[in-house]
């Protein structure tokens, strides 16, 4: 959803611009008022500086991990700082303005960096070796199977011949069933992808989709007997097209 930006909102938003965590609307908001007002550049500057002196992630996180926390920052608006009485009445309004600016750009930078932080940490955690490394290839695309409550996301590499299929909505199947996992090629031919694992305790469901990747056009999930079946025996919960 586009979000508009207010005149009034464009010089507030200078120090998640800082740290490039605006949206395209408030960025184009952001430079239009740098245009009308040369001065803030040097504002901008100084908050870019201060912000490349903060520890930075030792990777990226993933794009749609990333682009909701930059909407969550942009979003957010910073406190003033609490100063005695006379220390706010000696203190220059410009001077004001670049504190709370700055506290703005460090902020952002920080959920930024804690973004990463997080995103390693269940990387070495509970999620599989074999799946994140399909998931940080370079050409790592994801596709979405979307159910409404229940969502699974399919990963695949082309260059590495590969595909993962990861969830945290899917949760364990009824019992004496189970959650299969189908890969459909150009020939519409149906193959097993595998029966999806037990939930772990954060509800994580990670796991390597069997078949051809690299031929599959669509990637679909039916729920079957314990033990899986050779062909869907019920109707398919849901599929996306790759």
């Amino acid at each position: 959803m586009k979000r508009n930006v207010r005149p009034g909102d464009a010089y507030g938003l200078i120090g998640a611009y800082a740290v490039d965590a605006v949206t395209p609307e408030e960025r184009e908001a952001v430079e239009a008022y740098l245009r009308d007002h040369p001065e803030a550049r040097d504002e901008v500057r100084s908050l870019q500086e201060a912000a490349a002196t903060l520890p930075a992630p030792e990777m990226t996180p993933p794009a749609h991990v990333r682009s909701e926390l930059l909407a969550q920052v942009a979003r957010t608006r910073p406190l003033p700082p609490v100063v005695p009485v006379a220390a706010e009445r000696s203190q220059t309004p410009r001077a004001a303005r670049r504190a709370i600016l700055w506290l703005g750009a460090a902020a952002a930078a920080i959920v930024i960096a804690v973004a990463g932080v997080r995103i390693a940490s269940d990387d070495a955690g509970s999620m599989p070796a074999p799946v994140a490394e399909v998931m940080h290839a370079d050409d790592a695309r994801e596709s979405v199977i979307d159910m409404g409550e229940h969502k699974i996301t399919v990963t695949r590499s082309m260059g590495m011949d590969k595909a993962v299929v990861t969830s945290t909505t899917m949760g364990r199947a009824p019992d004496g069933m189970a959650y299969q996992m189908w890969v459909k090629d150009s020939s519409g031919k149906l193959v097993s992808g595998g029966l999806l694992p037990e939930p772990e305790k954060d509800g994580l469901i990670a796991m390597p989709l069997h078949g051809d990747a690299g031929a599959a056009r669509e990637v679909a999930v039916s729920m079957e007997p314990a033990g899986g079946s050779a062909q869907p025996t019920s109707k398919v919960l849901g599929s996306v097209q790759l």
